[in-house]
């Protein structure tokens, strides 16, 4: 479930610009108090008639799909997931069970992609035994970064029609001598997809703007 994007440094834009202190631990721009972050006692075990009709179909499933939430269930003969979606914010609750419909391990992420917050693993009574925090050393949550290059890149936004958002950062757990650091890149419409990929970095402590790179994109 780990996903990272490697980022060659070609061109550097220095910029000593900081954020405001609002910025700072909002749990209303972090989403972590959003439910779906949240893995109820309930969810620590497949509910039974669903687990009878993924083992008795054999196929993945789609338990719920509105415009804000999607609840749908992929089966394997060794394994069932779980995929959970807040579609207003792009974050998605994974959740891994053994064949017996017993929990083992639980992810979020952004887009499909970042890992956000913490993954765990549970033994076969649903207790915890070992978590990793994927934001370990950071004031500046996830969401934050973004909300930050939003005010930088405003201009950029609007021009190029900037509709997504992805995102690295510097792993505290692999890496413990690196520096707290977003890394923040955009999506937009084809003139800016044939552009080098700018990439926005922000200090993970403060929210400080730190500098921009590009990645430059070369066409055969």
């Amino acid at each position: 479930m780990r996903y990272f994007l490697i980022f060659f440094t070609l061109v550097l834009f220095a910029n000593c610009s900081s954020v405001p202190k609002e910025y700072l631990i909002n749990d209303d721009i972090c989403h972590y108090s959003d439910p779906i972050f949240k893995i109820s006692k309930e969810e620590l075990i497949i509910d039974e008639k669903i687990l009878n009709l993924l083992q008795k179909e054999k196929r993945s499933i789609v338990t719920v799909d509105d415009d804000d939430y999607k609840n749908e269930y992929w089966y394997s003969e060794d394994e069932i997931t779980n995929k959970q979606t807040n579609k207003q914010t792009n974050i998605n609750k994974y959740l891994y069970y053994n064949n017996k419909g017993k929990i083992n391990f639980s992810a979020f992420t952004y887009n499909n992609i970042y890992t956000l917050g913490k993954e765990t693993d549970y033994d076969e009574q649903g207790n915890i035994i070992k978590v990793i925090d994927y934001e370990k050393g950071y004031n500046i949550c996830w969401a934050e970064a973004i909300s930050i290059v939003k005010k930088i890149a405003k201009k950029e936004i609007e021009r190029y029609e900037i509709t997504g958002f992805n995102l690295s950062h510097n792993n505290l757990n692999e890496f413990p001598k690196a520096k707290p650091e977003w890394q923040v890149t955009l999506d937009g419409n084809e003139e800016y997809e044939l552009k080098d990929v700018k990439v926005y970095r922000i200090d993970g402590v403060t929210g400080k703007f730190l500098r921009t790179t590009k990645i430059t994109t070369s066409y055969d």
